[in-house]
């Protein structure tokens, strides 16, 4: 089978260049509902769908981040107490019992403790550096690695340590309340997963996180998906974790003529590995797109680059057609805009040129942390000429 990409591939490879186009990118401008992403993403030649969940399944919110802030109210205030202030709760994190100053005091002490130094840490590295070039530069140097990347394994080591001291009756309970509290926020719903199963009835849907596994399959329970992939103590499931589960569960993946789509936030670009291995990918509600810059050899043909509705916003949009999340930071666009490889390569104006130069010229750097910095960087820059 001749793949849409095998044309440009041959015609970079004779050139000795190392990355190049993808072949489509489609911005959908204004905003979508979910079913309608899937309805031009997917295809009857789809083998495997890939889900994000945290900051993808619902919009700006990460479960697992929640339930640790929730395993911390359970131990101080017990669960009445717990029950007794839900209804007026307005934070998404904190839980403050203002009529019980002692045990209010208990409850900031323990969440500083526990939660402190390693929140401290992801925001620095992880928040900060995104936003900062001179001090993410400084987390590749440290870390040897994208720093965001780096810090994410901290927080996740210290929700699992919490979990195994949690009594296991108690999860189901605070996992409940989480999804109840921000169902408002939810972008996927359990009849999206079923309308996907009828329309596309070969596909496999996978839903693959960070997260331990008593956050993912109570998620995966919810949406109707038994494919879970999700953090152990001995492996923590990002970036390129993530794709080495994937190959474990499925043989044919890898294969050319495999179709594997993901879809994810892919929130400070943890999920940009994909565009190595999968042949489409779309963000959602992303503050970190997928780049439309790839290594030559890799399968993926199309970005996609969507803002999806989410329940809140669909049900205000029945009286107000234009209604949108106020935590939308960034303006939306109401133009769609699809460009070919051709069509990138001239707005981005010599930017794949000098990727190729950089990559070729790796030799000559001193310390190879600064070349994968400035490699990830003018990736990333692909998507900035485009939005």
């Amino acid at each position: 089978m001749v793949r849409w990409g095998d044309n440009i591939r041959r015609l970079s490879a004779s050139t000795l260049d190392t990355h190049r186009y993808v072949d489509r990118f489609v911005a959908h401008g204004a905003p979508v509902s979910f079913r309608e992403l899937c309805a031009e993403v997917l295809s009857l030649q789809t083998r495997y769908l890939v889900l994000d969940l945290d900051g993808t399944v619902h919009l700006g919110r990460n479960l697992g981040e929640l339930l640790g802030w929730e395993l911390t109210a359970h131990q101080i205030y017990g669960p009445r107490a717990i029950e007794r202030l839900e209804p007026h709760r307005r934070s998404a994190r904190w839980l403050l019992d203002w009529r019980n100053p002692r045990r209010l005091a208990a409850y900031v002490a323990q969440a500083a403790k526990v939660w402190g130094g390693p929140g401290a840490h992801y925001f620095l590295w992880g928040k900060v550096a995104s936003h900062s070039r001179s001090l993410r530069r400084v987390g590749f140097r440290r870390f040897h690695a994208d720093p965001i990347r780096a810090v994410q394994p901290r927080l996740q080591t210290t929700l699992m340590k919490e979990l195994r001291s949690t009594p296991s009756e108690i999860l189901p309970m605070s996992l409940e309340r989480i999804w109840r509290r921000h169902a408002g926020d939810q972008v996927i719903e359990f009849d999206d997963i079923r309308w996907i199963r009828r329309k596309f009835p070969r596909i496999e849907i996978i839903l693959s996180s960070p997260s331990p596994k008593p956050v993912v399959a109570f998620v995966g329970e919810r949406l109707g998906i038994e494919n879970l992939h999700y953090s152990t103590p001995d492996r923590i499931n990002s970036g390129e974790a993530k794709i080495a589960a994937l190959k474990e569960a499925f043989k044919n993946v890898g294969d050319p003529d495999v179709e594997i789509v993901g879809m994810s936030d892919t929130s400070h670009g943890e999920d940009h590995c994909w565009a190595h291995h999968f042949m489409k990918v779309a963000d959602i509600n992303s503050p970190t797109p997928f780049p439309t810059i790839v290594p030559l050899d890799s399968p993926l043909v199309e970005v996609h680059s969507a803002v999806i509705l989410t329940r809140h916003e669909l049900e205000q949009r029945t009286s107000d057609p234009c209604y949108v999340d106020p935590r939308r930071k960034r303006g939306i666009g109401q133009r769609r805009r699809e460009l070919t490889h051709v069509e990138l390569s001239r707005v981005n104006d010599g930017l794949l040129d000098r990727v190729n130069a950089l990559v070729r010229g790796a030799a000559q750097f001193v310390n190879p942390d600064e070349f994968a910095y400035q490699l990830s960087v003018l990736k990333e820059s692909s998507r900035a000429l485009v939005a």
